[in-house]
């Protein structure tokens, strides 16, 4: 189904981890990062119970270099 349970609460991640565990790691007082296995998938909002996926482009920014 893909939820998890949070706080006795069920939040919706994806229904592609549907029947897989993730890993939950605090990171700050209402914030959590959410993890598939070594793949940071994003982090939930304690306080709004929202998911925020993680950037899929995570060197969308990082310059080219020129090969010298």
């Amino acid at each position: 189904k893909g939820l998890i349970s949070l706080e006795g609460q069920p939040l919706f991640l994806s229904t592609s981890l549907g029947g897989w565990s993730v890993g939950l790691k605090p990171i700050a007082e209402d914030v959590m990062e959410v993890w598939f296995g070594r793949l940071l998938l994003g982090q939930v909002d304690l306080a709004t119970r929202n998911f925020i996926r993680a950037d899929i482009r995570p060197n969308k920014t990082a310059k080219k270099t020129e090969k010298v």
